[in-house]
């Protein structure tokens, strides 16, 4: 059985991204972020994380492992907006 394609936001705030992938805390994001350990783009004084680019950057380019990432990724997203949301 085939599973649909997973909908991701295109970019996400960094200290959330890092928040879902890998349980950071805000100032372990920003601080990972000015590494270039995260992929990020400035949008005016935002800093974002292109979430697809940084994804396929933790897969290491294996496609197997990026859909179960997404998957995942997905999951843990949909249930930090719910607790946000609560």
């Amino acid at each position: 059985m085939s599973q649909p394609n997973t909908v991701l936001p295109t970019t996400l705030p960094a200290p959330t991204f890092c928040r879902v992938a890998y349980d950071m805390g805000e100032n372990s994001a920003y601080a990972a972020a000015r590494r270039g350990d995260v992929p990020t783009i400035k949008i005016g004084g935002l800093l974002r994380v292109p979430v697809r680019a940084a994804l396929a950057k933790m897969a290491g380019g294996d496609p197997e492992v990026l859909k179960a990432m997404t998957a995942d990724f997905a999951a843990k997203l949909n249930e930090l907006m719910a607790e946000q949301a609560a």
